[in-house]
């Protein structure tokens, strides 16, 4: 993948809106990514490229960092904030010269991002889409570990012990957004939003926390026939962790 990797990219300019500053960060490509599925946490696959390793914009020069499609969309509270919290204590720095972000990478941007959307006091919703990515791009990691190397079996231990931690802060911040925020959350209506909430609950251990939320996305006629056969998949590994 990495040998092609290179061609299905462009570098972006974007405009920080903290610092003003012209920058650019990589993105893909329109039209070049090949979906193959979704996993049952929503993680997409692709077979050619990885696109959640460009799902997030860092300005080198102020350190404010977002998702590609909140980056530009700060309030004048929010860029005083970052000005404040996080420029102030950041060193600026050229951006590193790539032909694309590798996977470790990619977190080290969308940690950014993190820190940044909490720092700004975005909303919960936002904060948690950002915690969902960074448990799929430790997943990735993990699935990028080669079976033959000698500290294989650790190494994937500890990234999928990070996308865990990852997934469960995203579990708390969703399950606020979706009490105190309008649809969509997180570009998600109802349906996808209580079957990922279901998910995450299942990954917890709150077997009836997930049939709560998979209850209504099962019975809703509004849902599509894919999510619905996930929640179906969903709802049969609920009941055999019962059982266990």
């Amino acid at each position: 993948m990495e040998t092609n990797e290179k061609t299905m990219l462009i570098d972006k300019r974007y405009t920080c809106p903290v610092c003003d500053k012209q920058i650019r960060a990589k993105a893909v490509k329109s039209n070049t990514a090949r979906f193959v599925n979704t996993m049952a946490d929503l993680r997409p696959i692709y077979s050619n490229i990885n696109v959640t390793k460009y799902d997030a914009v860092c300005c080198p020069n102020c350190g404010y960092a977002a998702l590609t499609q909140n980056f530009s969309n700060t309030s004048q509270t929010q860029r005083k904030l970052i000005q404040d919290k996080i420029q102030s204590n950041y060193k600026s720095h050229e951006e590193t010269a790539c032909d694309f972000y590798t996977t470790e990478m990619a977190i080290s941007r969308m940690k950014m991002a993190l820190l940044c959307t909490i720092t700004k006091e975005a909303k919960s919703s936002e904060a948690g889409y950002v915690c969902l990515k960074i448990s799929w791009l430790y997943q990735d990691l993990a699935d990028e570990v080669p079976e033959d190397a000698p500290d294989a079996a650790s190494k994937k231990e500890m990234y999928l012990k990070e996308a865990h931690n990852a997934a469960m802060k995203s579990y708390e911040y969703l399950s606020n957004a979706r009490v105190h925020e309008d649809y969509p959350i997180a570009g998600m209506n109802e349906t996808t939003l209580d079957y990922l909430l279901s998910y995450l609950a299942y990954e917890k251990g709150d077997y009836q926390t997930a049939m709560q939320y998979l209850s209504g996305v099962v019975s809703n006629r509004s849902t599509s026939p894919r999510l619905k056969d996930k929640a179906l998949d969903l709802k049969d590994l609920i009941a055999q962790a019962k059982e266990s």
